[in-house]
């Protein structure tokens, strides 16, 4: 709580010293490496997945940012509702859907030309874990911290980021009454495509 607090207030007084300021909104694909399953002998372990299930562990976000422009520094915040989804292959097939609504604080950098590198901590919101067996009651956690980080290119109004989002915060989900407990902290790369309402200082 001490350190939103703290981010709450650099924020607020950084308004004063802003050379420009822009406004827009995002999207864009995530793939997922969370998910894995223990102590549960029917289902197969979902670390082995860039080869096998990869598409089943794919997802989308959107939503909307501010940003405010420091010569070649920026501090961007986001409002972003995150979905993904993942499979395990059994008898019958499972399947785990997440939704979140994350809110990360970004502090960036210019490096050359287009380029730019970012990062800062996401705060997290799980709205929703539906995991399709459903013969046990579960319990999680709603709110968790993260952290963000990672790379674009910004072209004008037009800008690419590609990012990863690490969860800091425990979110095992466990099965009251059953062998077995999700790991199902973020850990997914994110492409999106953003796009500024407002002209680029």
């Amino acid at each position: 709580m001490k350190k939103l607090l703290l981010i709450l207030v650099i924020s607020t007084t950084s308004f004063s010293y802003a050379q420009g300021s822009q406004f827009g909104i995002k999207a864009g694909v995530n793939y997922n490496f969370s998910g894995d399953l223990t102590n549960l002998n029917e289902l197969n372990d979902a670390a082995d997945d860039v080869i096998h299930g990869a598409e089943s562990k794919t997802g989308f976000h959107a939503g909307v940012w501010y940003k405010l422009n420091y010569s070649d520094l920026f501090l961007k915040g986001e409002l972003l509702y995150t979905q993904f989804e993942n499979t395990y292959t059994g008898t019958p097939n499972y399947s785990m859907v997440t939704k979140k609504i994350d809110v990360p604080v970004l502090v960036g950098m210019k490096v050359f030309g287009p380029v730019y590198v970012f990062g800062g901590p996401d705060f997290q919101y799980i709205m929703d874990e539906d995991f399709s067996l459903r013969t046990a009651e579960i319990t999680a956690n709603d709110f968790t911290l993260g952290l963000h980080l990672g790379f674009g290119l910004e072209f004008k109004r037009l800008s690419l980021d590609l990012r990863w989002d690490k969860a800091l915060s425990n979110n095992s989900l466990e099965f009251v009454n059953e062998n077995f407990t999700l790991d199902n902290r973020p850990n997914q790369l994110m492409f999106g495509i953003n796009y500024s309402f407002s002209k680029v200082d």
